[in-house]
């Protein structure tokens, strides 16, 4: 092993780095039926068990000098609420405890750690619990994940090689569980009888909660949550992101009439509205996300303030504020980030200033057009004023692809009521092109102060669009379950056709909400638990718990099925 991996060895003898742990399970503060899983741990290195060496390995091989201990409420004196609570001593209260009948591990080498984290084990608990050599080989291997990742800047775990340490206890009562990763370097030994506690270095620790009682079943968690997604209304294969059962906001003068069903059946929610007469009324919005394919499309003519975002509707006598708002949160959300704003404003000024060295301010040709050949001069004031809104419009194309895939949009406006998506829900839906275009142009819009900016304004957008690299999203899904928080990296593929579907973005507005957005729609959808998330235990539907071996090879000796 090099240099380096033995000081890497050295360096975690006492101290392990929360970043060299990729995953645990069960979950931290989770509760569930944990009765047939063996708690284990993922780390990051996949060499980490095996960088030290107990002095006791021999001919089966070097065993691993970390194991994983499951200890039960009132079973440590550190943490007898099994909250995976730890205590901080020198690494010499570690190595030669003071306390009588405490029992440390015998290093003689020293370290430049001052203080770890440690627990004392009752000795017979420690006896019972710390697995023998052979079973160490047993507790330990190196995983390789093959995971087929999303874009680059998406949440998607990376593939590669990793270190799994398994536990060989099972939960049984109910109750907190703590699960501490320890160190056995320096407990070669056999215990000497007057030992009442045995010091462990903790590297790390985590609890969770086990309800022999709670349902753990991947399938029907997902099952629930499709089917309660759908209503009478609604065809199982159709979209799932259904109105809330809602009424207009009180005190508002205005009533929603006859229609208001329709609007909800939309995905419009009221929202609190004050127009410039100054009455207080409601309004409807609905955000980017809406369960059926939106009619019409986004104006011709670009939107440069709110007000042009607003859409009044006669037959209800009310308006649709869904548009505005999507152009003043862009616009908010360009103003608060300071290198995006610093930008769009430098490049605004540059191509201000190009366009008075030219003495002319000569209007854009719309996209793809190009102009008149008599009009030469024209002609070449446009490319050099083009080409300047080129030099400055990569940085801000990059920005706007985010916003085109609505990072930094709160979560409030993509779902803006929690009746849309409860807990135990999935919903599918269509994305409006018409909130997203609002929601762009109102980001655009910062730096446009005078008459000139504005002339010269569809130079920048015409070059960011060249620059932009986007696709916008089409369609999407949001899951809203407990099992996102326990497997964030859930196997979810969409097909079109037959076809796979690109997913253009995946990640977690919230730890139990995933959302993935798509370049179509699709067809069929995919959920399955991912393979990197196969857990250790026992078949909970064998009576006899009999352990269920995947076959090795494709060389069956019998019929069984694999586990």
């Amino acid at each position: 092993m090099s240099g380096e991996a033995d000081q890497a060895g050295s360096a975690v003898r006492f101290v392990l780095d929360e970043s060299s742990v990729h995953a645990v399970y069960p979950p931290a503060a989770r509760a569930g039926n944990y009765t047939a899983v063996l708690p284990h741990v993922t780390l990051t290195s996949s060499v980490l068990p095996w960088e030290r060496t107990l002095a006791r390995s021999g001919a089966s091989g070097r065993a691993p000098w970390l194991a994983l201990l499951v200890f039960a409420e009132g079973e440590l004196a550190d943490d007898p609420q099994a909250s995976g609570q730890s205590t901080m001593r020198t690494v010499e209260s570690l190595v030669r405890p003071t306390e009588p009948g405490t029992l440390g591990p015998e290093l003689s080498e020293p370290s430049e750690v001052v203080a770890c984290r440690t627990i004392d084990v009752p000795a017979e608990l420690f006896t019972a619990l710390v697995p023998r050599e052979e079973e160490l080989h047993c507790l330990a291997h190196v995983r390789d994940a093959s995971v087929a990742g999303l874009r680059e800047g998406d949440e998607s775990p990376a593939g590669g090689e990793y270190a799994v340490v398994t536990a060989s206890r099972f939960p049984r009562a109910a109750g907190s569980y703590a699960v501490h990763l320890v160190s056995l370097e320096g407990f070669e030994r056999i215990l000497p009888a007057d030992t009442r506690l045995v010091r462990l270095a903790s590297l790390h620790s985590w609890s969770f909660t086990h309800l022999p009682d709670a349902p753990l079943d991947v399938a029907g968690l997902l099952g629930n949550a499709a089917v309660f997604g759908l209503s009478d209304s609604v065809a199982p294969s159709g979209p799932l992101l259904l109105a809330p059962d809602t009424a207009p906001v009180p005190g508002a003068q205005n009533s929603a009439g006859p229609d208001a069903e329709e609007l909800l059946d939309s995905g419009y929610v009221p929202v609190p509205f004050r127009p410039v007469t100054g009455e207080a009324t409601f309004a409807w919005y609905r955000g980017p996300f809406a369960p059926a394919i939106v009619s019409g499309l986004p104006p011709a003519a670009p939107r440069t303030t709110a007000d042009h975002g607003l859409i009044y509707e006669p037959e209800y006598g009310l308006f649709d504020v869904s548009h505005a708002a999507a152009w003043t949160l862009g616009r908010t959300l360009a103003l608060a980030d300071p290198h995006y704003s610093a930008d769009i404003v430098r490049a605004r000024r540059g191509i201000a200033g190009r366009a008075a060295d030219l003495k002319d301010l000569p209007t854009a040709p719309a996209a793809g057009e190009a102009p008149a050949p008599a009009d030469s001069e024209k002609a070449h004031t446009q490319e050099l004023l083009a080409a300047t809104a080129n030099q400055r419009s990569v940085s801000l194309a990059a920005w706007l692809d985010d916003l085109t895939l609505l990072r930094g949009v709160p979560f409030s406006y993509l779902v803006p009521q929690p009746d849309l998506l409860p807990p135990e829900s999935l919903r599918l839906l269509h994305i409006d092109p018409a909130w997203t275009t609002a929601l762009a142009e109102g980001a655009r819009s910062t730096g446009v102060h005078t008459a000139a900016d504005a002339e010269l304004a569809p130079y920048l957008d015409q070059a960011i669009t060249r620059a932009s690299h986007a696709e916008a999203p089409a369609a999407g899904v949001l899951l809203n379950s407990p099992l996102v928080h326990d497997a964030p990296a859930l196997d979810l593929t969409a097909t079109r056709d037959g076809q796979p579907v690109t997913a253009l973005r995946r990640t977690h507005p919230a730890p139990d909400i995933l959302l993935v957005l798509f370049d179509a729609v699709p067809d069929q959808i995919d959920i399955r638990e991912p393979s990197q998330g196969i857990h250790f235990g026992i078949d909970s539907a064998n009576s006899h718990e009999t352990i269920n071996l995947r076959h090795l090879t494709t060389d069956r000796s019998t019929d069984t099925e694999p586990a």
